[in-house]
């Protein structure tokens, strides 16, 4: 039952922490948007932005292990 509890907590927390980084992902992508390809900042954007996937991508990972755990 401790097991639950803690694959419950889990999931909770990578909801909890998924959610901001889709906000500031999708602001970041608007971000993008505004700028041109030969701006200073676009290619720094463009950084951040693909890390936010990234980080998002192993939220996803992590929560799909542990629906499978469960």
């Amino acid at each position: 039952m401790e097991t639950n509890k803690a694959l419950y907590d889990i999931r909770l927390s990578l909801h909890e922490l998924a959610q901001p980084l889709a906000a500031v992902t999708g602001f970041v992508d608007l971000m993008l948007l505004e700028q041109r390809e030969d701006s200073p900042l676009y290619q720094d954007i463009q950084m951040i932005n693909e890390r936010l996937e990234k980080v998002l991508e192993i939220v996803a990972h992590i929560q799909t292990i542990t629906r499978s755990a469960t």
